[in-house]
């Protein structure tokens, strides 16, 4: 997650949504982008392992220690009341839970499928065709030559210290990116500015671009369609993946498009109030993550209680991040410099960092497309 955050990579199930597991490792002759690091053998983590994972890495450093890189502190408060300061980095776990499934489907370790020197056992790394490595997806600082301000290695080996690096990307674009409200890093809807940045803060990503519907709504997985990055990953947290939910159903309030702009860089926006996308008319109020005894209005849950799963992504996908440190790739398990992650799913056209977004797939299609063995086509944050 190098560009911290979010490409994620977070993926795909390895259930029937989807097999494909990338694995462009340093020694495969099929590594045509300078895949810096080797895949190294592991199991992936089960559902309840990954719970203890997000929820480490959303507490920061402090929390996490040695099992993750360092972070700088970042800013909190906007003066809208809370002063500006510096304050050690935090993050909704709800936003990485749903990055993650949206780079690669929670996924470290799978069997490979791909290339062809590399498939079949034993699980080791997932790691997509430009090098988004494991969960997060990271990209960024993962090439041959590369000196990243993180360990290359634990990257590839070990699934909290990925998806601490995806934070570090993430916490780089919350530092680069204008306010949004007051500015604090355990409110959910904070983050959105970041999270598009996670994908590249280009025009593709914005909201007002005429490439989406005006009258969508709340983008669903399970619905697909075209939608910046950030929507996506805000549809994810409202209708969370996985039978039973791996996360509880958050209905996020959005900013005014109007006060969005029409360029890739946002200003500093308002309390994010609109009940979706493109509806201002109705309102929600914004969400406190449950991480840190965050409590749901009432309005929360309304459009995605169900918990439907989610087969929005995979490892042979096109989505990616904004970080380059990750991809979003789909799995069988089930800032500052230009640093990315990168996603392996399909419905983003590319790279969550930096790809325009897609029209996205329904699950029956994510299906039919990995059966006929899709090309990854994932880049991530920047």
């Amino acid at each position: 997650m190098k560009r911290l955050l979010v490409c994620s990579a977070v993926f795909l199930f390895a259930s029937a949504t989807h097999a494909a597991c990338p694995s462009y490792t340093l020694s495969s002759s099929a590594n045509s982008h300078n895949c810096g690091v080797e895949a190294v053998n592991g199991t992936n983590p089960t559902v309840a392992e990954w719970q203890q994972i997000f929820d480490l890495v959303a507490k920061g450093p402090t929390a996490w220690g040695n099992q993750g890189p360092s972070i700088s502190d970042i800013k909190q408060g906007c003066d809208l009341p809370s002063p500006v300061v510096d304050a050690p980095p935090l993050f909704a776990c709800e936003l990485l839970k749903a990055i993650a499934q949206r780079e690669s489907a929670w996924t470290q370790f799978c069997v490979p499928t791909s290339p062809a020197d590399q498939v079949g056992g034993p699980s080791r790394t997932i790691i997509s065709f430009d090098c988004g490595y494991g969960v997060g997806q990271v990209t960024s600082g993962m090439h041959k030559g590369e000196t990243p301000a993180f360990d290359q290695k634990r990257v590839a080996a070990e699934a909290t210290y990925n998806m601490a690096t995806g934070a570090q990307i993430f916490a780089a674009k919350w530092r680069a990116t204008k306010c949004v409200g007051d500015r604090q890093p355990t409110t959910i809807e904070h983050w959105y500015t970041a999270t598009w940045a996670y994908n590249g803060l280009a025009y593709s990503n914005n909201p007002s671009n005429p490439t989406y519907s005006s009258s969508r709504g709340v983008w669903n997985p399970q619905v697909g369609g075209a939608s910046p990055y950030q929507e996506k990953v805000f549809g994810n947290v409202e209708y969370p993946a996985g039978t039973p939910p791996r996360w509880e159903s958050v209905a996020l309030a959005y900013p005014d498009p109007a006060d969005v702009g029409g360029s890739g860089s946002p200003p500093a926006l308002p309390e994010p109030k609109c009940a979706s996308p493109t509806d201002c008319s109705n309102l929600r109020s914004t969400h406190k993550s449950n991480c840190f005894g965050g409590t749901t209005p009432p309005d929360a849950g309304a459009a995605g209680a169900g918990g439907a799963p989610a087969t929005d992504a995979g490892p042979d996908g096109n989505a990616g991040s904004g970080a380059t440190a990750g991809t979003e790739a789909g799995a069988t398990g089930g800032g500052g410099g230009k640093q990315t992650s990168r996603r392996l799913s399909q419905d983003d056209g590319g790279c969550s960092c930096r790809v325009p977004a897609r029209t996205g797939r329904t699950s029956n299609s994510l299906f039919l497309l990995a059966g006929l063995g899709m090309l990854f086509v994932m880049r991530r944050r920047v």
